[in-house]
């Protein structure tokens, strides 16, 4: 193909996502299409049962003059070179405490300093910045991104490598998370002194030659993340939805008269497979379950645009938590955490406590249920499952698409791979793509503490970025997090005393780090035909602890914490598996839980355990900081 109306590239994804994990060879590609496929070849562990790593690939595409796509360049074309340099800020940066945009929850918070016993010069120490690295060719290895020191411990950060067309791979670090100081231990979800991980993030640039024409390429952005222990489960809310909705009406046009099938349909889907990571969806959403949103009879009426529906339409969107409430809507969907999460008294929560869809999505719904949408449903229609198959010119916003879709857009408290910043329309210079600080830019000094004022000024954090800023806002190490994200209304205290509403619901990141899963034992019984159907029908709906393989309820929260760093190689990671197509009493497909061996606990509670009579107010403060319920 010609490229000679090449005139710029930009690559793609904008934003690519890697995770880590502790396998020192074993990779796998991050998704590359915004549908599940499945488990990438040979699984998510290697031989051995170590977690692969996901690797982030990137692409050049070239465009014409008129912003047309031409084609991708690959090393057949173009002589490419890569350059990425990331770095790991989290423990020289704020603590965190809420995000700072909410108003007026956050308008008075004053995040100070981690490690803020660590004076003057002595904070470089804190900052894991290696140099950085270029590639080009086909097939190739890099150095290793080694040269970060953490007061003086040298910290792996990655590699990068090339595949056969010469397009970039970027692996990430392997999990690792320690203090180099005697007898700093783990003690909260967020901001733990003295403690790094290998978590990072930076820009990706290319050098793209035509011949003897060097064309202008666009940067992208690499972060890397933890685990995704539910590869083919997809959040209520996306990163995507979340950049998106920052986006809608500037960067990207508003949006238009939603399609059923690309708008609507996914939000239902959404709800349905957490049916696979928490009870109380599974219950709420799940196959055969009173909100069986895919059931094919109730899902016809839904794609059906005439008035004879309207009132359905009508009262599911009334169940929808509306993103401009001014009051607490602690029963309507999604039942997920929010930004603004404090253990109070029930009544006096902001309305920010409860996850919300983002106002795009919230409008799509409203112009469903007024029957202003696309009837584009087709029952039976297969999702394309890889890029090859969409059109070229729709490839670039694919890839940008994908790597999003399979990242949380909330609930931010802080999150799993990015955060509330990402929400902020000043971060961005173009679509999905961050505005980059220039080369030699030396961080500012905000002083002590952070505020909303500092924050959200014009020359704040969120004007532009350089390597680490998009995770240092994040949970050091992100271990801990994990560890503490779980579910259930804790007790909330009232005139009459503490009570409970549900042990399962709300949740945090089951979309990401599970609540209650099927094991593949209790799988193994459903798809036994020589069982009696009671027995499977009761395994089917029987769901195990996700946490059970590395603690329960009585284990110390610190050795809760301490678990994950050591072991979190060892949590189940979900898989689809085939299931009983044409059985009524059982959904055409299941998402599993594979484990690495045996589990840690050799005295494991009972497969989701009732929730506990009591919880102290002191045992709420020292586990979740006087913030977080689990």
């Amino acid at each position: 193909m010609n490229t000679d109306s090449i005139v710029a590239a930009r690559i793609h994804p904008a934003i690519g996502i890697a995770r880590v994990g502790n396998s020192p060879d074993g990779y796998f590609l991050a998704p590359e299409v915004p549908f599940p496929a499945g488990p990438p070849p040979g699984g998510y562990r290697d031989a051995q049962g170590r977690l692969k790593r996901q690797a982030a690939r990137f692409r050049v595409y070239g465009y014409d003059s008129a912003g047309n796509v031409v084609r991708e360049l690959t090393s057949s074309e173009a002589e490419i070179v890569w350059s990425v340099k990331t770095a790991n800020k989290k423990a020289g940066w704020y603590q965190f405490d809420m995000a700072l945009d909410l108003k007026p929850e956050a308008s008075a918070v004053q995040s100070v300093l981690r490690n803020s016993q660590i004076k003057g010069q002595d904070r470089a120490n804190l900052m894991i910045e290696p140099d950085s690295l270029t590639i080009a060719g086909n097939n190739q290895t890099s150095a290793p991104f080694d040269t970060g020191r953490f007061f003086g411990n040298q910290v792996y950060l990655g590699e990068l490598r090339t595949d056969d067309q010469g397009r970039l791979l970027f692996l990430g670090g392997r999990g690792a998370a320690a203090s180099p100081f005697s007898g700093y231990t783990l003690v909260t979800y967020s901001n733990n002194p003295g403690w790094y991980d290998d978590i990072s993030d930076g820009p990706v640039d290319a050098t793209v030659k035509i011949g003897s024409r060097e064309i202008p390429c666009d940067s992208a952005w690499v972060v890397t993340a933890p685990p995704n222990f539910a590869p083919d489960i997809i959040g209520v809310v996306t990163m995507y939805d979340l950049i998106y909705n920052a986006l809608a009406g500037t960067i990207i046009p508003s949006p238009v008269k939603p399609s059923f099938t690309k708008d609507i349909l996914p939000i239902f889907q959404r709800l349905a497979n957490l049916q696979w990571v928490n009870t109380g969806f599974f219950v709420q959403f799940g196959h055969l379950a009173p909100n069986d949103l895919l059931r094919p009879d109730l899902l016809a009426r839904l794609a059906a645009p005439g008035t004879e529906y309207k009132e359905l339409r009508n009262q599911i969107l009334y169940m929808f938590r509306n993103p401009s409430a001014t009051t607490f809507q602690p029963w309507q969907w999604p039942q997920i955490y929010g930004d603004a999460l404090k253990i109070v008294p029930l009544g006096s929560e902001s309305p920010r406590s409860a996850l919300s869809l983002t106002s795009t999505q919230y409008t799509y719904l409203t112009e469903w249920m007024n029957g202003n949408f696309e009837a584009d449903f087709v029952p039976g229609h297969a999702p394309v499952l890889s890029l090859e198959a969409y059109p070229l010119a729709e490839q670039p916003e694919v890839l940008d698409c994908a790597a999003l879709t399979f990242c949380l857009g909330g609930p931010f408290h802080p999150g799993c791979e990015m955060t509330w910043p990402m929400r902020q329309a000043s971060m961005y210079c173009g679509k999905f793509r961050l505005r980059c600080r220039p080369a030699g830019f030396k961080d500012p000094d905000y002083g002590n503490f952070l505020d909303q004022a500092t924050v959200l000024g014009a020359s704040g954090p969120l004007s532009a970025s350089g390597p680490g800023d998009i995770t240092k806002w994040m949970s050091v190490p992100w271990h801990a997090d994990s560890a503490s994200c779980q579910q259930g209304y804790s007790f909330f205290e009232s005139p009459a005393g503490p009570f409970n509403v549900d042990p399962y619901l709300p949740t945090f990141w089951a979309a990401r780090v599970p609540n209650e899963v099927l094991s593949n034992q209790d799988y193994g019984v459903v798809m036994d035909p020589a069982r009696p159907l009671a027995d499977r029908i009761a395994a089917f709906n029987t769901r195990s602890d996700w946490t059970r393989n590395l603690f329960h309820a009585a284990t110390p929260y610190i050795e809760q914490l301490t678990n994950m760093v050591k072991s979190f190689d060892k949590m189940g990671v979900l898989e689809r598996r085939p299931g009983i197509a044409g059985d009524p009493n059982f959904p055409g497909e299941m998402h599993v839980e594979t484990l690495a061996g045996p589990t840690a606990l050799t005295a494991a509670p009972p497969a989701v355990p009732p929730a506990p009579a009591t919880m102290s107010r002191a045992l709420m403060n020292l586990r979740f900081g006087g913030r977080r319920p689990g």
